[in-house]
């Protein structure tokens, strides 16, 4: 009898183990997501403000459980802003760490080369800063995901209204490396095509010190407008040297959506004041959505958010995707991504476009007042995406050559 109660004893204590330690373990469940970006260089606050968003978007998917009821893990690699180290940090990534997602990179030479590993990987990859358009042309694999909006539909945004409101002749100016390259191809192609002049073009190498060997071509071309692809610490420098030289007065300034973020506007306000650039973020927006986000945003970090807010947006469309397709199977749930939508974003609704990965969303217009950049007007995201493009390439056929009007 004794042997009887004592079996029964150990039976309960066993089966009360197993009850407690289940929620346990599943509580240990783990599934890990890259960010990679730029840390130090150029490009450093992107990368930064990349590494924020995704880290919100974490925290508040782990509150609610996490995806598909693991907790969810960032591990974050700096890519150096070139293509060699963003390889082997996104091989690491995905061969060491064994993520599940990989956002980034920022500079759009890297993303490019990363494109390469997810698609040999097999990896879900997101990207939400750069924007050459090779990316969802030539380039595009089905793992790969954007909603940041690329060259094309940044100058399909910008184009009409430069030539609109700000002038007819426009001197290109970018920085020749692939991002650059792309936005100045694409501006000029849309701003050709609705009857604008492109007077003159020239690239700068990435990271130059002194931008004034190019004023005098600039000054001598007859442009009303310059418009600058430029970012980061290059567009800071570029401004100063502008401004200096008085030439910040003497045209009217536009130019692509990462130019600067908003946090170093309050520096240089004097050189920046009346530049128009079209963007999907600022905190000075008094749309509802967007200030909500950036409310949330500030709470966490201290600070007002940018751009980068898309990374917040892309962890958040890889978890709702997970949780459609109830796998982390990379196939399943790429497929599950498209034609997703996302209503109530900082943006508005964000929906997947299916031919290209693509995300179409409104975007807006900004100019540049006392070191805040500030909506002047609104552009419908069907009108700014383009016909998808998948498998052609987008350079056949242009050229940089001036077509002097008569």
């Amino acid at each position: 009898m004794k042997r009887l109660t004592w079996l029964a004893l150990f039976l309960a204590v066993v089966v009360s183990a197993v009850w407690v330690a289940a929620p346990a373990m599943s509580q240990s469940k783990v599934v890990k997501i890259g960010d990679l970006g730029s840390k130090i260089g150029v490009f450093e606050g992107y990368g930064k403000y990349q590494t924020m968003g995704v880290q919100m978007a974490v925290e508040e998917l782990n509150a609610k459980g996490g995806v598909l009821g693991h907790r969810i893990e960032i591990i974050s690699e700096d890519d150096e802003t070139k293509p060699g180290p963003a390889v082997r940090k996104a091989e690491k990534l995905i061969l060491q760490d064994d993520v599940k997602l990989l956002v980034g990179a920022v500079s759009s030479g890297s993303t490019m080369a990363v494109m390469d590993v997810t698609k040999k990987h097999k990896t879900i990859h997101w990207n939400s800063v750069s924007c050459a358009e090779f990316m969802r042309t030539t380039k595009f694999h089905k793992y790969y995901f954007s909603n940041q909006p690329d060259s094309r539909q940044q100058a399909n945004g910008l184009a009409k209204y430069i030539l609109d409101k700000m002038g007819k002749k426009v001197y290109l100016f970018y920085t020749d490396y692939a991002m650059g390259q792309s936005d100045g191809r694409q501006f000029k192609t849309a701003f050709e095509k609705l009857g604008g002049e492109v007077v003159g073009v020239a690239g700068a190498p990435l990271d130059t010190k002194d931008f004034s060997p190019w004023f005098g071509a600039i000054n001598a071309s007859g442009a009303d407008v310059l418009f600058l692809a430029f970012a980061g610490t290059d567009s800071l420098r570029l401004m100063t040297q502008l401004h200096s030289f008085g030439m910040t007065k003497k045209y009217k300034l536009a130019g692509i959506d990462c130019f600067l973020l908003q946090q170093d506007l309050a520096a240089i306000a004097d050189p920046m004041e009346g530049f128009v650039q079209l963007n999907h973020f600022s905190p000075y927006n008094p749309d509802p959505n967007m200030q909500a986000y950036n409310a949330r945003f500030k709470k966490k970090f201290g600070v007002d958010a940018n751009i980068a807010a898309g990374s917040y947006d892309a962890v958040l469309f890889w978890a709702a995707a997970v949780e459609k397709a109830k796998s982390f199977d990379p196939d399943k749930v790429a497929a599950a991504h498209e034609g997703m939508c996302r209503d109530n974003t900082h943006i508005g609704r964000q929906c997947i476009r299916k031919e290209d990965h693509q995300v179409v969303m409104d975007m807006h217009l900004y100019q540049v007042k006392a070191g805040q950049n500030l909506p002047i007007a609104r552009i419908d995201g069907k009108d700014a995406i383009g016909e998808p493009m998948v498998g052609k390439d987008p350079v056949e056929g242009f050229t940089w050559e001036i077509k002097k009007k008569k």
